[in-house]
């Protein structure tokens, strides 16, 4: 699909247009405390890893050592890992989660789903941040599935995108896209503006964290579904083929002869990070 129309870069601008690779993170929700066994996840682990390294766990983390995919540095090589850690404390806190329970749209029992919960696992990724990123998520979803397949937790948080995701869609999903599949860890949210006489801004939210950038648009009169269908497809296109649209290129818009033009910017909503900025005809 053909979304870029590649005119010549009109207006030069400083902007970087990626942001630095962040932490990949993800919350595991249960309603009954998790019992991990450790035998049934390194089988499972065994299942998406050829080579894989299982140092001794301890109270409260666990580390592997995924030797299939390696970072080079200029010292030599180290694995992609990844951590399991349970907190010491039952019980959990919801204040981090506000975002995604207003911005969950595909799963509206999600806030109540969570909020049923007591315990909670954080799963991480270690370095791995030197990885091409369709690796480093393919390295980091491998995990994670075969984490969640064993713990079969009530719901999963994706950090990165803020979405709240049931276990056997995370998992469905997996099996029939494959790891490098970015539905999980690519979110598009919707704000109203104050005093703007309907005008909402919406934006994706998640590439940031692979260092690619994120998109946003102010816009009005547009039915915002057909909006998140549009970022959501912009947002696929940069992960598939990296970031080769620059400053004035146009993107084509809702009608097939429509092009917006796009732009380097900060972000105006939170988190703050590098953003293509949509510019829609309609004002």
């Amino acid at each position: 699909m053909k979304l870029f129309n590649f005119f010549k870069k009109k207006e030069p601008s400083d902007e970087p247009v990626s942001n630095p690779p962040e932490l990949l993170a993800v919350k595991l929700f249960f309603i009954e405390e998790p019992k991990i066994t450790d035998e049934k996840i390194r089988e499972s682990l065994k299942k998406q890893f050829k080579e894989i390294e299982f140092p001794d766990p301890e109270d409260d983390a666990r580390q592997y050592f995924f030797n299939d995919y390696k970072v080079q540095y200029q010292d030599g090589e180290i694995p992609a890992q990844g951590i399991i850690l349970t907190p010491e404390t039952v019980g959990m806190e919801f204040e981090e989660l506000e975002t995604a329970f207003q911005q969950n749209g595909d799963w509206e029992e999600a806030e109540t789903v969570v909020k049923n919960c007591n315990h909670e696992i954080l799963l991480t990724d270690l370095m791995s941040r030197g990885l091409d990123y369709k690796l480093r998520l393919e390295c980091f979803q491998k995990f994670v599935a075969s984490v969640v397949e064993v713990l079969n937790p009530a719901a999963i948080w994706m950090s990165n995108s803020q979405r709240i995701i049931k276990t056997e869609v995370y998992l469905e999903h997996l099996s029939t896209h494959g790891f490098q599949d970015l539905y999980c860890f690519l979110n598009t949210r919707l704000f109203n503006i104050q005093n703007s006489n309907g005008e909402m801004i919406m934006d994706t939210l998640g590439l940031h964290s692979l260092s690619l950038p994120d998109f946003e648009i102010k816009f009005k009169g547009f039915d915002p579904s057909t909006i998140a269908g549009l970022l959501f497809n912009y947002g696929n296109y940069i992960y598939e083929n990296g970031v080769i649209i620059e400053n004035g290129n146009t993107i084509q818009g809702i009608e097939k002869d429509q092009k917006w033009k796009c732009y380097f910017r900060e972000s105006l909503v939170e988190p703050k990070r590098i953003v293509i900025e949509v510019e829609t005809e309609r004002k």
